[in-house]
């Protein structure tokens, strides 16, 4: 039988080791979180057009439509561009110059998807 001096020991190793586990995965979870899919970190404020900024030139461009959740900054065929998506399509806004790179908003008059 273990002694009482003994089993304060073990438990308190075993918090100690318990505590400095979830120190580290907590720190993993934070890096791998903060990481974009091609290894860099993205960040909305690296770009000269906010996420606000693409909301409004989507919402320019198809002003009858809805804008549904919140844009994000996406990498649309190696430009980084918001995705900002409407209840009928998505609009694509370079986040450098504002320019939109794909409309597939469908409209009413075309009756399909205006690129």
């Amino acid at each position: 039988m273990l002694s009482t001096n003994t089993r304060v020991n073990t438990r308190t190793t075993r918090m100690f080791a318990s505590m400095i586990v979830a120190i580290m995965l907590m720190f993993a979870g934070d890096v791998v979180w903060n990481i974009s899919g091609d290894g860099s970190d993205v960040t909305q404020s690296s770009y000269p057009i906010t996420l606000h900024q693409a909301l409004i030139i989507a919402s320019d461009t198809a002003p009858t439509m809805t804008v549904v959740g919140t844009p994000d900054l996406i990498s649309y065929e190696g430009t980084t561009a918001y995705a900002v998506t409407l209840n009928t399509g998505t609009i694509y806004v370079e986040a450098t110059t504002g320019r939109i790179l794909v409309n597939t908003v469908a409209t009413a008059m075309t009756g399909g998807q205006s690129h």
